[in-house]
């Protein structure tokens, strides 16, 4: 998809509902794909994201990325302690401006998008880790990136069982959206193709030997203090990273596991390193991008 923002009308203001409608899960993927294409090319400038600490353990991220013609700005507090408040855990906002003349094009809602933009990162990883079509899926999280991570699934893999297992309780988008709920003790009930897991625990979520041989994504440990992952399973495993600058500083599970170094990305898939078939688990560990909200905003700009 190519943008030319110098050709859209005025500033655009989306809610939550809007930017959801804007970021259709296709274009998102073929989005993000040009965007590890460019990335590799030298063609943005994409800074680490700057992490600052707020009160009652929430954490404040600033995140901006440049391409030749749009850059965006994404300002978004997560607060994990807000789920017993009744409060949304994030919240934020990502600006599009013309990288040519600095018009502010559109101000999207920054929840929607990140929640959005990391589920297509997820199917993307999908797309190229994924030994068959997963059949069997199970998800770990009762938030909005666990909901929104299964609404992705049905919508690009409509042939899959989903199985849902929440914190303390049976999510309510499980009966919405029409998936399995799954208790903590019947993880080792099935044998898994995918197992997502999007939580913000600091301590492994997978029981002993669930997850062995299959694909396993983790997506809600983004700080070092996060675990949603065994370490013993990491380190069988062959590991990718979505941003492995990022992922050397805040990717826990790869940290409690004591791998420090950076591994193999979602760029290196997309510009045609496959997997190597041997049998391990396949590990692709998101902890997010501003080139991920670049993509995301080129899409809904352009729509």
């Amino acid at each position: 998809m190519t943008t030319d923002p110098t050709r859209l009308p005025g500033l655009r203001m989306l809610d939550g509902p809007a930017t959801a409608r804007a970021l259709p899960w296709a274009l998102l993927m073929e989005e993000l794909a040009q965007v590890c294409r460019e990335h590799h090319e030298g063609r943005l400038i994409c800074p680490p994201r700057q992490v600052l600490p707020l009160r009652q353990d929430g954490v404040l991220l600033v995140m901006p990325c440049m391409s030749d013609t749009l850059t965006i700005t994404k300002l978004v507090s997560v607060h994990p302690l807000n789920a017993a408040l009744g409060l949304p855990t994030i919240a934020g906002e990502v600006v599009a401006l013309d990288s040519r003349t600095g018009q502010r094009l559109a101000v999207l809602d920054g929840p929607t998008l990140t929640a959005r933009r990391t589920a297509a990162v997820t199917l993307l990883a999908v797309q190229h880790l994924a030994r068959r079509s997963p059949r069997r899926v199970l998800v770990v999280g009762g938030g909005v990136q666990a909901h929104t991570h299964v609404q992705a699934l049905l919508s690009i893999h409509p042939q899959a069982t989903i199985h849902v297992q929440g914190h303390q309780s049976v999510p309510t988008f499980v009966h919405e959206l029409g998936v399995e709920p799954l208790p903590p003790e019947s993880q080792t009930r099935h044998d898994w193709d995918l197992i997502i897991c999007a939580t913000t625990s600091r301590v492994p979520v997978l029981r002993p030997g669930v997850g062995e041989g299959a694909l396993v994504v983790g997506v809600g440990a983004f700080r070092e203090d996060m675990v949603e992952l065994p370490p013993e399973l990491v380190r069988g495993a062959q590991v990718w990273v979505d941003d492995p600058v990022g992922a050397q500083a805040e990717a826990g599970d790869l940290m409690a596991a004591g791998l420090f170094e950076p591994q193999w990305s979602l760029e290196d898939l997309v510009m045609g390193q496959p997997p190597v078939d041997d049998g391990r688990t396949r590990i692709f560990k998101s902890v997010g991008s501003a080139r991920w909200d670049l993509a995301a905003a080129r899409v809904a700009v352009q729509r």
